[in-house]
């Protein structure tokens, strides 16, 4: 059963890969960086922009390795990390793992090669393994969602809207993390640059977040509707039991409202406040992990509900 560690691999390991993604797709489209014999310097940018996507690779790459320990410890067993791996299945679990190894191996790539002067690197290398981390990275925020959604005997989280909503939290939480490097990294009159990239970062949060938004009142609304009495008890707990403060006030406030409305009102304004784009981004972080602690917690360590008699479980059990 989900223990407390594995709630702060969901969250851990779903940020992480959240802020891999996010950098490399900036990158991608935004900042451009140079490498190669054309990367003049041999630590982080004095550009604010360039440096924002440094150091978040660099906390990124910390919160996916405390997520995946997190996920190993909570395990128990080292046989049983070493199993997915020398005798791998075609199961999510196993899936996981490699795709959990493979965004570590890529993560690490572009942090090493964002804070060292590489001249063998070249700009299209690095575009392809920034591809290969954004397709990894939502590959490993979905997993966050998976992993409940295939755990047997919790009918609250047999959901398809479930790794969806992981999916868009993760991603957000990601952009969050980002978005408190880009404050702390500052400004530089001589460039428009990390105005234009932070912009770029917050519009696209304020979508994901509505996305997120339209993703929980999906989940909610299908729980309710679903019969078992498993998923009965369990929405009762997340809706008006003991997870409803994380639900609602954690969440659903702090989460998503307050963020939606903070970030709204700065893509409206020529100089967003920064202490407000920070406050939002931390209140994103608290937010994603009142979420995934409320839905566990909803879960599990409740008294047992029998199914019902004909019951269909579904396609993935």
């Amino acid at each position: 059963m989900i223990g407390e560690l594995a709630v702060f691999y969901l969250f851990l390991g779903g940020t992480g890969a959240g802020a891999i993604a996010a950098c490399a797709l900036a990158d991608l489209l935004f900042v451009r960086r140079s490498f190669g014999t054309s990367g003049h310097v041999h630590t982080p940018s004095v550009d604010p922009a360039i440096r924002t996507i440094d150091y978040g690779y660099v906390i990124g790459l910390i919160l996916l390795v405390m997520g995946i320990a997190c996920l190993i410890l909570d395990l128990g067993r080292a046989d049983r990390v070493l199993s997915l791996f020398l005798s791998p299945t075609f199961s999510v679990m196993s899936v996981g793992a490699y795709v959990l190894l493979l965004l570590l191996i890529v993560g690490a790539f572009l942090t090493l090669t964002s804070l060292l002067y590489l001249p063998q690197i070249s700009r299209g290398l690095v575009s392809a393994v920034e591809i290969a981390a954004t397709i990894l990275g939502v590959a490993a925020m979905v997993y966050t969602g998976l992993l409940l959604a295939t755990t047997g005997g919790v009918a609250l989280w047999w959901s398809p809207f479930l790794p969806l909503l992981f999916l868009f939290s993760s991603a957000s939480s990601g952009i969050a993390v980002v978005l408190i490097v880009s404050v702390l990294a500052g400004g530089d009159r001589r460039t428009a640059q990390p105005t234009a990239l932070r912009r770029h970062l917050i519009r696209a949060d304020v979508v994901i977040i509505i996305l997120e938004a339209l993703c929980a009142a999906a989940y909610v609304w299908e729980s309710l509707r679903d019969p078992n009495p498993g998923t009965a008890a369990g929405i009762h707990l997340l809706l008006q039991g003991r997870a409803a403060l994380a639900w609602w006030l954690g969440f659903g406030v702090c989460g998503l409202l307050i963020p939606l409305a903070a970030e709204s009102v700065a893509i409206g304004t020529r100089a967003p406040v920064l202490a407000a784009v920070a406050l939002a981004a931390v209140l994103v972080l608290v937010g994603a992990f009142c979420l995934r602690w409320s839905i566990v917690d909803a879960g599990v360590l409740r008294e047992a509900v029998l199914e019902e008699p004909g019951y269909e479980y579904p396609f993935w059990n």
